[in-house]
């Protein structure tokens, strides 16, 4: 039995070394320092652009709605000395280290974020704000005595940003992927996140066909989720993807 775990622990640090040596997508080599340093040995910090638009060079594919914001002035975040600012703006690089990959102590993957944890953990580090004042007795004061999230299919998973979304504003602490298709109540009103829009509009006529409704509306793998209403960076009251004034917001999907 030993001999085996021994082989076990053995396989999975040849597994992590493997993801470290030959998985980096930034392990550039010499000759591309120039693509991005005016003079990489003599100051590493001389860039030929800035940071963020030699990041978008290659990641394409993200864009204000789908990342954090960059080429702002943080206000309400507190950030900490070991995540850099230019000019005191959050940058790519303010969350990233891009030329030193870590795993967590599972030996998961963290994307080259400038700590070990991902995904609320690694978000806590800044935006302490999110802790009520009275810290975890005040969570538990909203958490426990009245839950705002209710499981009506287990067998539908939500999202991964809904599941965030949900392990903070409703202090849910089990595993989340334990929670499926449910009902999220507001403060005055209630509505469904993890199902699918088509299904739903086949069962209730008034639902807009999905053509119609706007690239502001965000569906996850055809799925409603938090993110399809709101946006964690957006301005506007209650975080919504656009003004709800006059129902503008509810109107998108509903034919009221």
């Amino acid at each position: 039995m030993k001999v085996l775990l021994l082989v076990a622990v053995i396989i999975a640090a040849v597994i992590i070394l493997g993801y470290a040596v030959f998985d980096n997508a930034h392990k550039f080599e010499p000759s591309e320092c120039r693509n991005c340093h005016i003079d990489s040995e003599r100051d590493p910090r001389s860039l030929t652009a800035p940071v963020t638009e030699l990041c978008r060079r290659c990641h394409k594919k993200f864009s204000g709605k789908s990342s954090h914001p960059v080429g702002i002035i943080p206000v309400t975040a507190k950030v900490p000395p070991d995540f850099v600012l230019q000019n005191g703006k959050l940058t790519c690089v303010t969350c990233h280290n891009i030329h030193a990959e870590r795993f967590t102590q599972f030996g998961e993957k963290t994307y080259f974020l400038r700590r070990q944890v991902t995904g609320r953990e690694f978000c806590l580090s800044c935006h302490t704000t999110m802790i009520p004042e009275g810290g975890h007795r005040a969570v538990l004061g909203v958490a426990h005595l009245s839950a705002r999230f209710q499981v009506t299919d287990s067998s539908q998973p939500l999202d991964q940003l809904s599941m965030e979304c949900i392990s903070c504003h409703d202090g849910i602490a089990g595993k989340l992927t334990d929670f499926g298709a449910g009902i999220w109540r507001h403060e005055t009103s209630s509505h469904p996140i993890g199902v699918d829009y088509q299904e739903s509009r086949m069962k209730d006529g008034n639902l807009k066909p999905l053509s119609s409704v706007g690239k502001k509306i965000r569906l996850f793998s055809g799925r409603i989720g938090c993110g399809t209403c709101h946006d964690a960076y957006s301005r506007l009251p209650n975080h919504l993807v656009m003004s709800n004034v006059g129902s503008r917001l509810c109107i998108r999907c509903h034919n009221l």
